[in-house]
């Protein structure tokens, strides 16, 4: 397989098409001067049996390759999504999402044209049992405390189980919305702040999604999730969708930033009237 240079710093400009392979080469927009804007997507397979929930409760999120053909890729999946951050240059994530993927219609009659049946599924669980969607540490969530002081509710997203399931094409946007402020009481108080925060990191961060009994939980408490018979002997698997939002200060300035645009003897054409 060819090699391919990736998070190698690469900046989009404003009216540049933006696509997939912008959010996977961790290739940021320039929305606003010096910020850059990123967006990350990524999905969990869950295929296994009630059998075996118990070791299907933390899901490492895979970040697919914009290569579509398989036997000739430039690029692998990431097998995990990462925020890139440093001290210089935190990263300030603003947005979450999670959802369960839902394929074609189900209904024969309402696919026609579809060259085959649905291959997603249904995913099993315990019902009121939440899947999280947040930052790693070492393993567990740091879930979204009741009371907020570091903007998590900025960089979670969460469903809840209903009758055993959950669901296909079920989905939630972040926990707190988008972290602005809208309104303070008669005094600004820590409490006015708790879901109008970013949620700041200052090195590479790893999103994963946890089964927890709440969202406030910083261990995997749930129980599992798992597909069901039917689904399995059908093909079928449940998929985990994700997508993380972000902001990072622009690099900072440099030689190549204004070199082309001033004289130097040094330059070819240098000292041009």
């Amino acid at each position: 397989m060819a090699t391919y240079k990736s998070s190698a710093g690469a900046v989009l400009q404003p009216g540049n098409q933006i696509n997939r392979l912008s959010g996977f080469n961790d290739e940021g927009v320039f929305g606003l001067p010096g910020v850059e804007a990123f967006e990350l997507l990524g999905y969990a397979k869950v295929s296994n049996l009630t059998a075996d929930k118990a070791s299907y409760k933390s899901f490492s999120l895979t970040v697919p390759s914009p290569d579509r053909r398989s036997g000739d890729r430039v690029r692998n999946d990431r097998t995990s999504l990462v925020v890139k951050a440093s001290a210089a240059r935190p990263a300030y994530i603003y947005g979450a999402s999670i959802a369960i993927g839902q394929d074609v219609p189900s209904t024969a009659a309402d696919r026609a044209g579809f060259p085959a049946a649905p291959v997603t599924a249904d995913i099993g669980g315990t019902s009121t049992e939440l899947l999280l969607l947040g930052p790693d540490n070492s393993g567990a969530p740091l879930g979204v405390p009741a009371t907020q002081l570091l903007g998590l509710s900025a960089a979670s997203s969460s469903l809840t189980a209903a009758s055993s399931l959950f669901t296909q094409g079920s989905a939630d946007t972040t926990t707190g919305n988008l972290p602005f402020w809208s309104s303070v009481t008669g005094t600004i108080v820590a409490a006015d702040a708790a879901d109008s925060m970013m949620y700041k990191v200052v090195a590479d961060t790893t999103f994963k999604v946890y089964n927890v009994n709440a969202i406030t939980n910083t261990s995997v408490s749930g129980d599992g999730v798992f597909i069901s018979q039917a689904d399995s002997d059908a093909g079928r698997a449940g998929y985990i969708l994700a997508r993380v939002n972000y902001l990072r200060p622009a690099a900072n300035v440099s030689w190549n930033d204004i070199q082309g645009y001033i004289d130097f003897a040094s330059q070819v054409g240098g000292n041009d009237e």
